[in-house]
Parts: structure tokens; C-alpha cells; sequence
């Protein structure tokens, strides 16, 4: 069974969003993290997300669709909720950590709906070496092994 162009773009322009708010969300943990070493690799992973987004938009264009510009509309909500608690309360890097895993298990999510979904060869190569990025992330920040250089 093949897919269509609308729903390879359905399922690209998600993983666009969710890259969108992983890269928002490590690049607004490595702004409040104390340790060098932890806010290079975290603003290391923001970039690798935003690559994977233009990466995913080059195919859902070329799919001739328009790729997603913002994150999930859920994800505009809770960056609201983090940065208000953040104002209120300064996290220590512990905090910080977990709420990385938090968002990571979240993004880990959208891609294993997005690998269970038929697509071309070419792309499901592309979507599941992003996938794999991602389980090594969050493999990282469960066992604080985050100091890695990428």
C-alpha cells in the first residue's frame, strides 16, 4: 500500500513541529543550565533539531507540500507553562535535565507514530536515522552521560 503525498506531508510537517519544539526547548534549557559543558551539548542537540527540520522540509516540499514553520500548537502552551515556572523559580541543572527527558520522550513519540507509517524508501531512511538521534539523545540524558561531545 503506498502513501499519498498529502500523508507523507501530514506525517513530515509533525516531525517538522516536533523538531521545531525540541529545538526551542534545548536551546531554552541550555540558556539556564550553569555548567559549560552541559549547555554546549544542549545547544549542540537545539542545532542537530533544527537540521533535522529543514532536512524534513526539503522532502516535504519536493513531496509538494509546504513544510511546517512553527512547533505544535500543545507545544506553544507548555513552553507558556516552562516559562512561566522558570520566572517564578530558578531550576538547577538536575531540573533541568529531567525536563529535557520529559520533552525528549515526547518527541520520541511523534517519531515512532511517524516510522509505523508507509513512505518511500529514501524517506524512511532519512525519518529513522533521525529517529535513532533521538533514542541516543534521550539514552544520553537518562544516564547524565550529556557531557559527550556529539
Amino acid at each position: 500500500m503506498s502513501t499519498t503525498n498529502q500523508e507523507l506531508t501530514t506525517v513530515l510537517n509533525d516531525l517538522i513541529a516536533t523538531c521545531n519544539d525540541s529545538w526551542e526547548g534545548f536551546g531554552k534549557a541550555a540558556k539556564g543550565v550553569h555548567d559549560d559543558q552541559f549547555r554546549n551539548w544542549l545547544t549542540d542537540v537545539s542545532l542537530q533539531r533544527a537540521g533535522f527540520a529543514r532536512r524534513l522540509s526539503d522532502e516535504v516540499r519536493k513531496a509538494g507540500g509546504d513544510p511546517a514553520q512553527e512547533g505544535h500548537g500543545g507545544g506553544i502552551l507548555h513552553r507558556g507553562w516552562v516559562d512561566l515556572e522558570t520566572r517564578l523559580r530558578s531550576k538547577n541543572d538536575g531540573e533541568i535535565r529531567t525536563e529535557c527527558i520529559r520533552g525528549e520522550e515526547s518527541t520520541l513519540k511523534h517519531y515512532e507514530r511517524a516510522v509505523e507509517q508507509n513512505m518511500p524508501d529514501e524517506v524512511r531512511l532519512i525519518v529513522e536515522r533521525q529517529f535513532n538521534e533521538v533514542q541516543a539523545t534521550l539514552k544520553e540524558l537518562r544516564e547524565g552521560r550529556v557531557y559527550a561531545p556529539r
